[in-house]
């Protein structure tokens, strides 16, 4: 059995041959025995083939590159009857897929052919592509330990915000992060949203942190307006001293970082109570009064010594009607019977006076309808 170059060159192929003729079994099955139609080959690989003799007179072996005869390429010949197995090396041709053809030839050089499909393997499988991340709030829906946290969100309106370009770095309190809290706290909170919205927003912050910029000591703003403090403590990780547990869990905007606790913004402090209303409380101007009403003001004392309430019958000062006076601060309440003057547009006019008898001076004006 001989072996020679292919003149093609299309790719060279180095072939061993065992040369194994063995006698011709009675009934043995002739042409390809090995690999099969269909296999995918990588690496040196063992052809086997049995050649029947008579009424053939010889046998070619050619690789078919892409399928292409035209471009076939010469692998080895032989005479004797039998079984031939050789090794190919595979890396010597171009992954794809490609046919072996088994010419056996007879003497007036017609034949009769096999042809066997093969792919070739070689180079290393493609990893596999990653799935496209979800954004943050689809990302925690998927984790299935979140669904207080997705409760909240969906009740405090922040669904379509989370679920924004962002990007956003997330500490999400699990779900056992939430029973902690004080039995009756997360029914309280799915009703206020104003105040959940205030908590969750305290869990996110602007842009996008990952695991290793986090430093002891730390500070971050939050989207809720109010800062939080990382500590970093025999490798474990904390903010606002609720811990860490697991980190850098990527969404398509932003990140989410787990933690152990709800953590909670500072208490808002108490808005100032409102400066007590100076000056006349009821009624109110253009209101329309019949019967005995109500009429109350507050005098604020300094920089005034004194209060002077009048009626301004048809609105003019010229017609003023002494009503009452007063000089200690705080709210006055005088009950005054609108029979006794006539039906029409008034107004009331309260003087507070100073030191020097100048004063400041407030009207409201209203209708009498008895």
């Amino acid at each position: 059995m001989t072996l020679r170059r292919s003149w093609l060159k299309v790719a060279v192929l180095t072939v061993l041959v065992l040369s194994l003729v063995l006698p011709a079994a009675a009934g043995a099955q002739s042409g390809i025995l090995a690999p099969t139609d269909g296999s995918v080959l990588k690496g040196t690989v063992q052809f086997k083939a049995n050649f029947p003799g008579a009424p053939y007179v010889r046998w070619d072996l050619f690789v078919l590159p892409g399928g292409d005869d035209n471009k076939k390429i010469w692998i080895a010949s032989g005479k004797d009857p039998g079984e031939a197995t050789l090794s190919l090396d595979t890396t010597k041709f171009p992954d794809g897929q490609h046919a072996f053809s088994l010419r056996l030839v007879k003497r007036d050089a017609n034949y009769d052919e096999q042809i066997v499909r093969f792919t070739i393997a070689n180079a290393a499988p493609a990893p596999a592509a990653k799935p496209a991340l979800r954004d943050i709030v689809d990302t925690a829906v998927a984790a299935g330990n979140f669904k207080t946290l997705v409760a909240a969100v969906q009740a405090a309106g922040l669904v379509n915000t989370l679920k924004g370009a962002g990007p956003f770095t997330v500490f999400a309190p699990t779900d056992q992060a939430f029973a902690k809290l004080p039995a009756g706290t997360v029914e309280s909170l799915l009703k206020d949203p104003k105040a959940l919205s205030n908590i969750l927003l305290f869990h996110v912050v602007p842009g996008k942190v990952m695991a290793a910029q986090v430093k002891d000591g730390l500070t971050a703003t939050t989207a809720q307006g109010s800062p939080v403090t990382f500590s970093v403590k025999d490798g474990v990780a904390s903010i606002n001293g609720a811990r860490i547990i697991a980190t850098d869990v990527e969404a398509s905007n932003g990140v989410i970082h787990v933690i152990d606790t709800v953590i909670l913004p500072p208490a808002a402090a108490p808005a100032p109570a409102p400066a007590a209303k100076t000056g006349i409380l009821a009624p109110t101007d253009g209101a329309t009064l019949k019967g005995t009403v109500q009429f109350k003001a507050n005098f604020p004392g300094r920089p005034y010594v004194r209060w002077d309430l009048f009626v301004l019958p048809g609105g003019d000062d010229n017609k003023k009607i002494w009503i009452a006076s007063g000089k200690d601060p705080g709210e006055a309440t005088l009950s005054l019977d609108t029979t006794k003057f006539p039906n029409g547009q008034h107004a009331f006019s309260l003087r507070l006076v100073k030191p020097d008898a100048n004063y400041d001076e407030q009207i409201v004006r209203f209708t009498i309808a008895n």
